[in-house]
């Protein structure tokens, strides 16, 4: 059982996974140049779901390893809408970028590029908390060592593919075994306290609010600053117009891009991304992506690119 998503909007896979490889996935063998795994979870445990790109406007996903049900098929059906956008939102952005030499400039570059979603606010908060004052690196050596610790792991073909531990699991966890997985203290309370906010339903209007509400909502919670809350609101809850314009990616992209030989401060990235409304979310994602593109790790032979 398989489900096929296909694409108005320009659609390029390899870009895209370029970034899902770097950002949402440490493990390098779980993305490719024609698929990616992503290990999903319910409350039967965790189950692996293979995503390979079909043609040049479509993608097909199934369980490669797990049991199969529909409301796993309705997840994955989730994950996918979340992942790669809605079309629509992808064409104004690029009818809009037209108006930006900057962005115009990303879009003829990157065309078909989606903006990454996360389908799990959970994960994608506990990402923020995880990332707080430390490298990527040691982000997702923490990651890794919790989705171990709590068994949040798939076996396929010999290799392990990691997800993400429940909160559950999390609450289970005592202060020295979160400290094992390389959280401070404090980094534990805050995930602890996220967990017990998820399953206490807090959340639920999160999803249904007005922006406006959605970010007063998460901004209430310990260990979610603003940048956290832009983040989830660019990732999850599909705000075109979101702006972590205090992220440090984002001020070096615009430092490079820009030609301002330092990297921008707060207010100058304000300024600039103010340009970008109503898309500053799109903008943000591309300019992001500059970054990668011309990294050492990732040089653009690599990517051929479908336009």
């Amino acid at each position: 059982m398989t489900i096929r998503r296909s694409f108005s909007a320009p659609f390029d896979f390899e870009k895209t996974t370029l970034y899902i490889g770097r950002y949402e996935n440490a493990q390098s063998h779980a993305v490719t140049g024609e698929s990616f795994c992503h290990v999903l979870s319910d409350e039967d445990g965790c189950y692996l779901v293979e995503i390979r790109v079909e043609g040049k406007d479509a993608v097909r996903a199934a369980v490669v390893k797990g049991r199969v049900s529909s409301s796993r098929m309705r997840a994955i059906e989730y994950f996918l809408e979340q992942t790669f956008g809605p079309d629509d939102e992808l064409n104004a952005f690029y009818e809009f970028a037209k108006r930006d030499v900057m962005l115009d400039e990303w879009v003829n570059k990157f065309r078909g590029l989606r903006l990454v979603g996360v389908a799990n606010l959970w994960e994608c908060l506990s990402w923020s908390i995880i990332g707080q004052q430390v490298s990527v690196a040691s982000a997702f050596a923490t990651r890794s060592r919790l989705a171990h610790y709590c068994d949040a792991v798939v076996e396929w073909k010999h290799r392990i593919y990691e997800g993400f531990p429940p909160p559950e699991a999390i609450l289970s966890l005592t202060e020295d075994e979160m400290r094992s997985c390389g959280l401070s203290r404090q980094k534990g309370e805050y995930l602890q306290g996220l967990a017990q906010e998820i399953l206490s339903g807090y959340l639920c209007a999160y999803l249904s609010g007005s922006p406006s509400e959605s970010r007063e909502r998460l901004l209430k919670i310990r260990g979610i600053g603003p940048w956290s809350v832009e983040y989830a609101m660019m990732r999850v809850h599909g705000d075109p117009d979101a702006c972590p314009y205090e992220d440090i990616g984002l001020r070096n992209a615009i430092a490079r891009e820009y030609g301002l030989g330092r990297q921008a401060t707060i207010e100058e990235t304000k300024k600039i991304t103010e340009d970008w409304r109503p898309f500053r979310s799109y903008g943000t994602f591309y300019a992001w992506f500059t970054l990668l593109w011309k990294s050492e790790a990732h040089p653009r032979k690599q990517l051929t690119g479908r336009k």
